[in-house]
Parts: structure tokens; sequence; C-alpha cells
């Protein structure tokens, strides 16, 4: 059988389980044997709920026939882009599945699980008062208190205490049960276990969402398109259109992005409006969407 070796080139946790789903349609369409190069660390995530798939790490040496390479598309939801390269026109969403082994619940108390670092500044959830709060954390610290009141144990799942590029570190609210550091598969267990997830548009929220949790993103620098079927009953988007948003889905039309620029805004660096996408987003905003689940 002819054996088609599919090479993701981007490393994002996020990228890689939502593109998984049409690479293993992409397999029953053609017939064919399917190898998935993809990040070594998550083939344990995927390996079980894709059986017609063969997960390859970055340095695996194995025969094929044909290679396909694919890449994050800016332009196009994520999921649809990884999809349109491998052949399928106006694809509908496929939600992505992961699976772990059964492990102990970690948190005795009713707890919700926090996702509050990223890869760039604008994706976080940036406060009006920079610099500062930002270190305090001072927008996961509020919604910490409230959630405590209202009898749930805020979680933040995290792999640093602190991140970020000078001047700004983002840290992690004092006022949540901090998981600092975890391992991969500790991490995913403390959000499979957790009541719900609140994070940004991310890896972290893209696994919640694979493990069949409700999930809160809070991400205005992208489209409403761009991450999850927006008519699911356990996805909640924060958002706000009355300011600049959705930078990130013209990349590439109207903008050209700065990689190496941790604090890239495309029409409002270093102004007062620089990151007003995220900063325009109160917790009262959060609450407001949220309660319903609580």
């Amino acid at each position: 059988m002819k054996r088609v070796y599919i090479h993701l080139l981007s490393n994002s946790i996020g990228d890689t389980i939502a593109s998984t789903p049409y690479v293993s349609e992409y397999q029953k369409k053609h017939g064919v044997n399917v190898i998935f190069n993809i990040n070594d660390p998550y083939i344990f995530l995927l390996n079980e709920s894709y059986e017609n798939i063969e997960f390859v790490g970055r340095n695996d040496v194995v025969e094929y026939d044909e290679k396909i390479i694919i890449d994050y598309i800016f332009n196009k939801s994520i999921q649809g882009g990884y999809a349109e390269q491998l052949g399928f026109e106006n694809p509908p969403y496929i939600r992505p599945v992961v699976s772990i082994p059964e492990l102990l619940r970690p948190i005795k108390n009713k707890y919700i699980a926090l996702g509050v670092h990223s890869t760039c500044q604008i994706k976080y959830w940036n406060h009006p008062n920079g610099l500062i709060s930002q270190g305090d954390s001072t927008n996961w610290n509020e919604l910490s208190a409230i959630l405590r009141k209202r009898g749930y144990t805020p979680v933040t799942v995290e792999k640093e205490e602190m991140y970020g590029v000078p001047p700004f570190y983002n840290g992690v609210p004092s006022k949540s049960n901090k998981q600092i550091g975890k391992t991969l598969l500790d991490a995913v267990n403390i959000i499979n276990h957790s009541e719900f997830y609140i994070g940004l548009s991310s890896g972290m929220s893209w696994i919640a969402h694979a493990l069949g949790k409700k999930v809160v993103m809070i991400s205005n620098f992208t489209e409403d398109w761009n991450e999850f079927d927006l008519s699911l009953d356990d996805y909640i988007r924060i958002t706000n259109k009355s300011v600049c948003h959705g930078c990130w889905n013209k990349i590439n039309v109207d903008h050209t992005f700065d990689k190496n620029d941790w604090y890239w805004c495309p029409l409002h660096k270093d102004t007062e409006r620089q990151f007003e996408c995220h900063k325009s987003i109160t917790v009262n905003d959060v609450m407001e969407k949220i309660k319903n689940w609580l």
C-alpha cells in the first residue's frame, strides 16, 4: 500500500491537535498508509485516538512514496488551513480527540483550570495598567478571587512562573493553586479533572477542547472563526468587537508579522492603544459569560 508522509512544519501543540483530524480524513479518503511527522512529546496524546495514523517524531527515519508538507496559514481557521492543504474544500470543523491514561484526580476540591501564558504579548490577557499588573497577573488574580468565593479552586497550569521579554514579565495569579513545571501528562491530567478550562488562544486550550472539556477562551487578537466551532455549547469565546481586534488573521494581507518582536502590535505599537484588544476585556466580562457554568 502507498505510504504518504505528511510533515507538519509547526511545533505548536495547538497546530498539531487541530490538524490531526484532517490527516486522519486524508488517510480514510485515499486508503493509503499515512505517516504523520510531528513534535515528539505530543505523540502519546494522539496515538490511541487516531490508530489509522502512524505518528513519527522529528528524527525518525521512515520510508515513504509521497511527501506532503503542511504549515500554519494565518488567513484561514487553524484547522481549515491544514485541511485545505490536504485537498479538502470548504472543510467542516472536526473536533479533535486526545487520550491519556486513567490517572488519579490530582486535586480534591472542585476546581477550574487556568492557562495564562502564551508565545507573544499580544496573545496575553493584558491589563490596562501594563507592566506592574502583568507581573502580578492582576486580571487573573481578580478572577481567581471571585471563583474562590463561588466555591471553586482556581488552578493555574503552566510551565513557568514568570514568562516574557523585558520590560514585561507575565506572572501567574498568586490567588490560584499554582501547578508550575508539571510534565505534559500531569498538566493534561489536571485539566482533564477540572470543571472547565479558562485560557487563551493557545495549545492548552486545544488540549482541553480535545479532552471534551468545556473551554472559555479569551481571544480578541484572532477572529471568531480562527479556533473552534462557534456553535458548540461547551465553548465560550470572550471578545470585544468595539476595539481593534483580529489582526492575527490579517497577517500577510494587511500586516507582516515579526516573530522576533515579542511586543508586535501592527497598528498601535508604542501608543496608548497597544494591545487594546485584550486590555479592553474585563473580569466582569468573563464572569458574565461564564455565570451559567458556575
